[in-house]
């Protein structure tokens, strides 16, 4: 019987070591009796037992108003999700641990992760190597991988009408990766970064593109669907202009989680885009109230180019 995308999704949930299995119990702790289900992915995933790599989770929840204690933040949880919350702590050996955790609920994960998204945050990223730490339920699991199928499938539509011959699994699969992370704002290079995630991986993409497209020939090149390029084309320049302002607004949203919240974030958001803004005091105050103000002023000083 020949494998499936869900097969293969489903032999990514690895073992955590101690560091990374003691944040995913704190953050379900945070929030009791909401959290369905924590998902650990990105480049602390792939580098594993790097003690300086930032952490970063997806937690899913039952509801964001019994999540959140702000009503104004879990509004906007619904509104713009998801919420991204940060947390650091000292370790035994005084190792500083540093982690980002954006909450969404599993209905919306599952939306998002459709054919009828249309901004790559979640199809793009978690069409890529993830791993469910924890799962109230097999029931829920399955849900997660099902969602995770639909991102692969949505990725590569979204590719394959860039494509104007016979490709190789890895760049096929870097072409979509350069593009999604295009509409986000990032501080390395897209196009190496694309490559580096792809080749850390290169059989399990191989065997994803072979369910897609049935097998290579013997060179290994692929023969993808002729598909329209303009409208795809279209569709990831505009991605390009809503994506960027969208993620400044969720993580400004995110500087009320964390002391000193507000200054990191925009130091951040500098070191990304070279922009920063002098947030007034009212801003500085309630930075999540603020944060669709802030992202428009960063907007109009060029931090989305």
């Amino acid at each position: 019987m020949s494998e499936t995308i869900f097969d293969i999704l489903s032999e990514e949930n690895i073992l955590p070591n101690p560091r990374v299995s003691k944040i995913c119990k704190t953050i379900i702790k945070r929030h009791p009796e909401r959290v369905k289900a924590v998902i650990y992915y990105g480049s602390s995933l792939r580098d594993l037992d790097k003690p300086d790599k930032m952490l970063d989770f997806y937690v899913i929840v039952d509801s964001y108003r019994k999540t959140h204690k702000s009503l104004v933040r879990a509004f906007l949880n619904y509104l713009i999700p998801p919420a991204v919350y940060y947390y650091e702590k000292l370790d035994k050996n005084n190792i500083l641990i540093k982690c980002k955790y954006s909450i969404i609920s599993l209905p919306a994960f599952e939306k998002l992760s459709g054919e009828k998204s249309f901004l790559s945050m979640i199809w793009g990223r978690f069409c890529q190597p993830c791993s469910i730490l924890y799962s109230e339920s097999s029931t829920i699991t399955d849900r997660l991988i099902t969602a995770r199928e639909n991102s692969v499938r949505h990725m590569a539509s979204q590719i394959t009408p860039l494509i104007s011959g016979p490709i190789k699994s890895s760049q096929f699969w870097a072409k979509g990766f350069h593009e999604s992370y295009r509409t986000e704002l990032r501080p390395e290079s897209s196009e190496k970064r694309a490559i580096e995630i792809v080749e850390r991986y290169e059989n399990r993409y191989s065997r994803i593109t072979t369910v897609l497209f049935g097998k290579p020939d013997k060179d290994g090149y692929y023969l993808t669907p002729h598909e329209t390029r303009i409208y795809t084309k279209s569709k990831w320049f505009i991605r390009r202009l809503i994506g960027k302002p969208m993620t400044a607004i969720r993580v400004i949203n995110s500087a009320a989680t964390f002391d000193g919240g507000l200054n990191y974030i925009l130091m951040k958001l500098k070191n990304h885009s070279g922009v920063t803004i002098s947030p007034t005091s009212f801003e500085k105050k309630h930075p999540v109230i603020c944060s669709p103000i802030m992202g428009w002023k960063l907007w109009k000083k060029g931090a989305f180019k």
